[in-house]
């Protein structure tokens, strides 16, 4: 139980700690008077004050926040250079993409330092064997497993995974021989691909096997960077294929996170530095959806600014914000309620 709170407390204190640490090396470095730094939200459980910020951590542990001088329309304002909106425009979105920015930068620095020192559990597309097959699809109704491995395809050989997949997604409809390797035994499977509408492409519903791929010091950097831009990709590609309608969706909510990082931290600090490195890359990302009360949306608003020269209404913005909570609480909501519902089963 004790490892559960921690390892719950830990991950989640950690990155919004990150995330609001952007925020305030940002406004700081641009000069914006900060009143306050807090993790969580309520009362006071601790706090101390430095300069003109008082640090805090607060008895609900759901977010944190930087508020700065002068940051809200309709506030009342002295017009002083350090406030929030006397800064021009492009220095407020500076300022709002910093805590976005500082969970893509934390992901990059647990990725980096877990490739330096063990490795990157990455997909091995040097070659063709196979770490999974998806349900349902040709692959599986033909009898292919798990840990086979492709040889070649209507005769021609393949040693790779690109090249393998090349061949299959130009065979719509056509039936194609697949020599595979199983146990030290050549077998020789039919399967007739199913062409996918939305990237008008044949599959039969494999992917790659995945293995661990270690990094120089150097190489290390660049390798946590790559996966943390992998996982940005591979969410946006799922949101699409999400709106489209051609995938189910499975997002979890604070809850369904929760249980996650619980039940990975009892397989090992690597597996929850991994998910933390996760949880982070999504959390920024999120952010920089423009969806009014996030960082993505208030950019929206100054970006606006900058185009058109001049600040959108206070009134129109207040209502834009709104909205844009009752779409977060509708959504948080909803992956709660989903999230209960998977507890329950």
């Amino acid at each position: 139980m004790l490892l559960t709170i921690f390892s719950i407390v830990f991950t989640f204190g950690l990155v919004i700690f990150f995330h609001e640490l952007g925020h305030l090396i940002s406004a700081k470095r641009m000069g914006v008077k900060v009143e306050k730094f807090s993790l969580g939200f309520g009362p006071e459980l601790f706090a101390l004050t430095r300069g003109m910020t008082r640090y805090a951590v607060s008895l609900i542990p759901v977010g944190g926040y930087v508020k700065m001088a002068g940051e809200h329309p309709g506030e009342k304002r002295q017009g002083t250079p350090d406030e929030f909106l006397s800064q021009k425009w492009w220095r407020r979105i500076l300022i709002v993409a910093s805590g976005p920015a500082m969970n893509f930068i934390l992901a990059t620095a647990i990725f980096s330092l877990m490739a330096f020192f063990i490795g990157i559990v990455i997909p091995h597309y040097e070659s063709t064997e196979i770490g999974s097959v998806i349900p349902e699809m040709p692959a599986e109704k033909a009898g292919v497993v798990k840990g086979d491995k492709i040889l070649s395809i209507d005769g021609k050989e393949v040693g790779n995974w690109k090249e393998m997949a090349e061949i299959i997604h130009s065979k719509r409809g056509q039936e194609v021989n697949i020599e595979i390797l199983r146990g030290g035994k050549e077998i020789l499977i039919k399967i007739t691909p199913q062409y996918d509408e939305v990237r008008r492409l044949a599959l039969i519903g494999i992917s790659p096997a995945w293995h661990t791929r270690k990094y120089s010091f150097v190489s290390s950097i660049f390798g946590g960077f790559e996966q943390t831009a992998f996982l940005i990709i591979v969410t946006l590609k799922y949101l699409w294929l999400m709106l489209l309608g051609t995938v189910k969706p499975a997002v979890a909510g604070p809850v369904g996170i929760a249980q996650m990082v619980a039940q990975v931290a009892r397989t090992g600090v690597y597996q929850l530095l991994s998910l933390i490195a996760i949880i982070s890359t999504e959390i920024g990302l999120f952010n920089l959806f423009p969806i009014p009360l996030l960082d993505g949306g208030h950019a929206t608003f100054y970006l606006v600014e900058g185009i058109t020269g001049k600040p959108l209404d206070e009134n129109k913005m207040r209502i834009a914000q709104a909205i844009g909570a009752a779409i977060i609480v509708f959504l948080l909501v909803l992956v709660t309620y989903q999230d209960i519902l998977r507890l329950g089963k």
